[in-house]
């Protein structure tokens, strides 16, 4: 079985901040998500990132969403677009918070919408930066051809990472599905990161990650507290933030999953599984400082 990820590594691979930079050298992050369904995913998204180190988080969302979450928060820099849903019309004015960008992140709060696949896969393709696709966004890389001839190799793609929980990798294991077995999980798992040459982080009671070259660890942090609405928008916005300060993906997903587990495990001891995703997002700065410092 793959090695488990242990909190000294963490320390050492947590992207350190240097005391002399400024205002945006440490992570500007992009957050595309939302829907007239979904209005609150991309605001937890975008609390994941902000209390995991980002200087600078940008919310798009529909024109819909576009009140709440400029009202939620005044750290979010929130700019919309016409629609409900995720469509062809972001694409007008997207150019400029693309280039302006260390990583984007795709999905929080999308509806199910075949023209959603068709808009996620233009926007990876103008991206210039790492792209991580959760939730509804995931499905474009198998459903829409994204990665090509599926021997592993990207044309002029982005580093994509993806942040499935089980069902949704079911979906993309063209008519398997994942083993209980967890060894078997992981291989599974490990192959499909080396096809599709992406990095997974698998959640789940046993979190799987693995990179494009068989680099593969597993995360027993966490509690069934963490099956709480919003959890996995929260740590994709861990995830993305810490690409976003420069960590390899790999590196991303292995920190993220280690210490927001741990966050969970330190909402239990004083709130039991009563916590929501709003609390692990803000119970994260503490964590992190904890393993650390």
């Amino acid at each position: 079985m793959s090695s488990v990820i242990k909190k000294s590594e963490v320390a050492k691979i947590f992207p350190h901040r240097n005391p002399k930079s400024h205002k945006g050298d440490n992570g500007r992050v992009l957050i595309i998500g939302g829907s007239i369904n979904y209005f609150g995913a991309p605001v937890l998204a975008g609390l994941g990132a902000l209390n995991s180190g980002a200087d600078l988080v940008y919310l798009l969302v529909p024109e819909c969403n576009f009140d709440v979450s400029r009202s939620f928060y005044p750290d979010f820099i929130v700019r919309k677009y016409p629609g409900n849903f995720l469509n062809s019309r972001v694409l007008d004015n997207i150019s400029e918070l693309l280039d302006n960008v260390d990583a984007v992140l795709i999905g929080p709060g999308l509806a199910e919408e075949t023209e959603i696949l068709r808009t996620v896969t233009l926007i990876i393709k103008k991206a210039k930066c790492p792209v991580i696709l959760d939730a509804e966004a995931i499905p474009a890389i198998a459903q829409l051809g994204l990665i090509g001839d599926k021997t592993g190799h990207h044309e002029n793609l982005p580093e994509i990472i993806i942040t499935p929980h089980r069902n949704e990798m079911n979906e993309l294991l063209e008519g398997e599905t994942l083993p209980e077995n967890i060894e078997q999980q992981i291989k599974a798992v490990e192959d499909f990161a080396k096809k599709w040459n992406v990095t997974v982080l698998l959640k789940g009671h046993t979190d799987i990650i693995a990179s494009p070259n068989r680099e593969t660890r597993t995360n027993l942090t966490g509690n069934a507290g963490m099956t709480v609405g919003g959890s996995g928008d929260v740590l994709a916005g861990f995830v993305t933030s810490l690409i976003a300060q420069h960590a390899r993906p790999y590196e991303a997903c292995k920190c993220s999953a280690f210490l927001m587990g741990l966050a969970g495990d330190n909402l239990y001891k004083s709130k039991g599984y009563n916590f929501i995703a709003t609390d692990l997002a803000q119970e994260l700065p503490y964590t992190i400082y904890s393993v650390i410092n």
